[in-house]
């Protein structure tokens, strides 16, 4: 599995996506070490049809993120996924943010529908929802925070300025239950991503592209 962040290699995604899933009856079980591969063969699936191929290629990546993050066999994602967004947001454009909103209706309708059914020795319990609007929410404070940090990185100020400065800047770009991209491309514009250098190849063009959509 790959560590939480920095998701898995664009290779191990290709394979993925031309292998084709075998049916399991009642009997087989599969090993938990093929969890997320199984899990994410199946929303390749089910999803390739519904989203475009850029919105399922970030979904698709962050489920994997999803799936890393399980504890003890149990996924509550009203407490995985603000943790998640966290974690990944140092390491990820804008622009993936606004493809895992455009895909979250799909991706948590596939995931409290498919983790309970993986053939596992011990079933996955799926607790918790969160709405599109929830999600953007989360997503709009993560960027007014990212935000700030990049506004001050080189002129350290008071948690003060810090705080209110964030609280400006989610009034800004955070309105009617919707985050103004375009704003937020104006904001993110000066402070391009920084891609980790131990990255895969394909994942370091997949973020590239990201970027200029």
């Amino acid at each position: 599995m790959p560590k939480q962040g920095q998701f898995a290699k664009s290779s191990r995604l290709k394979q993925l996506n031309q292998f084709k899933v075998k049916q399991h009856s009642q009997q087989n079980v599969i090993d938990d070490e093929q969890f997320v591969d199984y899990v994410v063969l199946r929303f390749n699936l089910t999803s390739k049809k519904r989203l475009e191929k850029n919105i399922q290629e970030s979904n698709q990546r962050f489920l994997i993120e999803i799936l890393d993050a399980c504890q003890e066999q149990n996924l509550d994602l009203t407490a995985t996924i603000p943790e998640l967004l966290q974690k990944l947001n140092s390491r990820v454009p804008w622009q993936f943010y606004r493809q895992i909103i455009a895909g979250w209706e799909v991706l948590q309708q596939f995931i409290r529908r498919e983790l309970p059914g993986v053939p596992l020795k011990k079933q996955i319990l799926v607790s918790g929802t969160l709405t599109k609007e929830d999600l953007t929410k989360m997503v709009a404070e993560e960027l007014a925070t990212k935000a700030t940090a990049m506004t001050f990185l080189n002129h350290p100020v008071s948690k003060r300025i810090q705080e209110v400065t964030k609280s400006r800047l989610l009034q800004a770009v955070y309105q009617e239950n919707k985050i103004n991209w375009q704003q937020i491309a104006t904001l993110f514009k000066p402070f391009p991503l920084t891609i980790d250098p131990q990255l895969d190849q394909g994942t370091k063009e997949w973020l590239m592209a990201l970027e200029k959509e």
